[in-house]
């Protein structure tokens, strides 16, 4: 006779025995616990565990009631948009960006469907699209932005007219909430960047909770929104930092009270000239210090600069003074 296997589920087995009893609505941790108890027929399905897996999973959602609810009811209502390359009424592939984060995550472990109840899925050889049935994208100008909006727990795809979008004031609102929950402790690492779409679900989903109404009307993508929090740039551009940095000896400094108008204006340069936010800056403040009339010396028409020669009038123990050369 075969001795009986001890059950140990894994947090995959765990999270869908939970989604399965989240189906009908969210529930306290008490209540969950005791569904998903009936399932395993295990005593340790406490409502502790319950807490353990949530802040483990993105697909489940805590609330500060106590309750539970799974990420795509939290998401119910809510509009997320992208820009489209291409979209001519006969592609089927939409290609996302970060902007889309919630969804996919939902996505790529649950499944999506059109509110027509045709699927969604994931472009085939690594591309990073969605594919949908022939004409479910309208045909649009490229660079238009493309409206994804979570209704029963479908998506209702439709063009975004420029007098849809939400007013700057407005948009200041949303950008502020996801960035406040966003995770910014980022460190150089193939796998932090890996998990960046899952930081932004996450901050999404904490800010949902705050504001259930946040998302209710179309902004600009997230992605586009959420500068400072997001730093894709800092993904694009990590070579381009290094560059910055290494020529020759240098220093770092933060930059505290910047206005978020500024910080914006920053990056949408940065990205224009291609460059990292680094990058520009550096070039920045060198023009306005060496090639300005708010620099001691202007010099001649070349472009650099090193320590002058010769010490200061104050003595050999001042700082030198930088000109340009």
């Amino acid at each position: 006779m075969t001795e009986p296997v001890e059950l140990n589920p894994t947090d995959d087995d765990l999270e869908s025995t939970a989604l399965l009893a989240l189906a009908d609505g969210p529930l306290s941790a008490g209540a969950l616990a005791t569904r998903m108890r009936r399932r395993f027929r295990s005593r340790t399905m406490d409502a502790r565990l319950v807490e353990m897996l949530v802040q483990r999973s993105l697909l489940l959602v805590g609330r500060p009631d106590g309750s539970v609810i799974r990420l795509i009811d939290l998401l119910e209502g809510s509009t997320f948009t992208v820009r489209v390359a291409q979209a001519d009424g006969t592609r089927r592939d939409l290609w996302v960006s970060l902007a889309l984060a919630p969804l996919i995550t939902w996505m790529d472990r649950e499944g999506l469907c059109l509110t027509s109840g045709d699927p969604l899925s994931r472009g085939a050889f690594g591309h990073n699209t969605i594919v949908g049935p022939d004409g479910w994208l309208p045909s649009m100008a490229p660079g238009s932005l493309v409206s994804l909006t979570v209704t029963r727990g479908r998506i209702e795809v439709a063009p975004v007219e420029d007098d849809a979008l939400l007013r700057s004031e407005e948009e200041g609102a949303v950008r502020r909430a996801p960035s406040h929950h966003y995770r910014t402790t980022t460190w150089w690492t193939e796998d932090d960047l890996a998990e960046r779409p899952y930081d932004l679900t996450a901050a999404v989903a904490n800010a949902l909770v705050e504001d259930p109404l946040l998302l209710r009307r179309p902004t600009r993508p997230l992605d586009e929104l959420l500068y400072i929090a997001v730093r894709q740039c800092e993904q694009d551009h990590h070579l381009r930092d290094a560059s910055a940095w290494g020529a020759g000896d240098c220093v770092s400094f933060e930059i505290s009270g910047m206005p978020e108008a500024l910080a914006g204006e920053i990056a949408r340069r940065a990205r224009h000239y291609g460059m990292s936010d680094d990058q520009y800056l550096i070039l920045a403040l060198g023009h306005l210090c060496w090639r300005t009339p708010f620099a001691e010396d202007l010099g001649d028409n070349g472009f650099g600069w090193e320590p002058a020669p010769h010490p200061g009038e104050d003595g050999p123990d001042e700082p030198r003074r930088l000109r340009p050369v």
